[in-house]
């Protein structure tokens, strides 16, 4: 019973992590393009979270057209982000003996691999989300978003099996 607690406890906590970091990428990466952060609702938007920047309502009216790359780098943040901290954890696992800390990167690796490219595979083909920006500056060419996150959610859980398998 012991052990089972701690693997949901471990698995609880990576998912929190997963989300924190995925909106916090948002947070800085927007803050380092210069725009104002004007509020965060943590856990409380539809049950997840929503980062609010000054002037959003204008970027993202049905009316406007050009999407500034600030914009575009700041929502593809949180995706981006969490895929290169999942290859980390790859990393640390790979150098850890056995043990609950090895354990731990193992989830985290899992969680971070699949929930922000599955996510992003919603948000392409739901034209929502995070890929919403992005589809829309793509306009006709939005086809790509769905394809690259498709591909980039076969790849992870490529990788993901071939280091279980090790």
């Amino acid at each position: 019973m012991k052990y089972y607690i701690i693997l949901l406890s471990l698995v609880l906590i990576s998912a929190l992590l997963c989300h924190i970091t995925h909106e916090l990428l948002h947070i800085v990466v927007g803050k380092l393009c210069g725009l104002k952060l004007v509020s965060v609702k943590w856990f409380r938007y539809h049950g997840g979270t929503k980062v609010t920047f000054e002037n959003e309502q204008e970027i993202t009216d049905d009316i406007n057209k050009y999407i500034p790359k600030a914009w575009i780098c700041e929502t593809l943040a949180g995706i981006a982000g969490n895929t290169l901290l999942a290859y980390l954890f790859i990393i640390i696992y790979s150098c850890i003996g056995s043990g609950y800390i090895k354990l731990f990167f193992w989830l985290m690796a899992l969680m971070y691999l699949i929930c922000d490219p599955g996510y992003a595979v919603l948000s392409a083909f739901s034209n929502g989300g995070d890929l919403y920006l992005v589809n829309k500056a793509l306009g006709e060419r939005a086809y790509l978003t769905k394809i690259l996150s498709v591909i980039l959610l076969m790849i992870n859980i490529s990788i993901f099996i071939i280091m279980i398998h090790k």
